[in-house]
């Protein structure tokens, strides 16, 4: 089955081509975000305590975890996807390990947008709200809003 599925995968989750690229930046657009063509975020997948360096895999709310970054069109279909770093690991170094990070500087994302959470850092490609310390204007404000929403 695991073959199966190995084989499978490379057709069912995939980067986008550009006409794809357009319709989903279209609907970003659509919702006040041009330029997106995905939002990322990570996920935790539980798992049993493993044998070898079980504290690795304890994840900030207690429970034993691998992580998952995935990206998401805006129908919420997965168009890129990373596995394996245990659960103690943070988002911003997991995407920083990721292949998705390392493509992204060979323009898979250029010249469109990821949206993110203030997990990841912000970068040329990548958009994440605005630091809140309570002293966010109303722009800043409705920009984390909306970038939130599309999220």
């Amino acid at each position: 089955m695991t073959r199966f599925l190995n084989n499978l995968s490379p057709s069912i989750i995939k980067w986008p081509d550009q006409a794809e690229k357009n319709i989903i930046e279209q609907n970003f657009r659509e919702k006040g975000f041009p330029g997106i063509i995905g939002a990322i975020d990570g996920c935790h997948i539980k798992i049993d305590k493993p044998d070898n360096d079980p504290d690795s895999y304890i994840n900030r709310k207690g429970f034993y975890s691998i992580q998952m970054q995935a990206v998401c069109d805006h129908r919420r279909k997965i168009i890129d996807l990373f596995v394996g770093y245990p659960g103690s690991v943070h988002d911003s170094r997991v995407f920083r390990n990721s292949p998705l990070k390392l493509s992204q500087q060979k323009q898979k994302c250029a010249p469109y947008y990821l949206l993110a959470d203030s997990g990841y850092p912000l970068q040329k490609h990548v958009l994440t709200p605005y630091r809140d310390r309570g002293n966010l204007n109303r722009y800043q404000n409705n920009f984390n809003v909306k970038l939130s929403r599309n999220r």
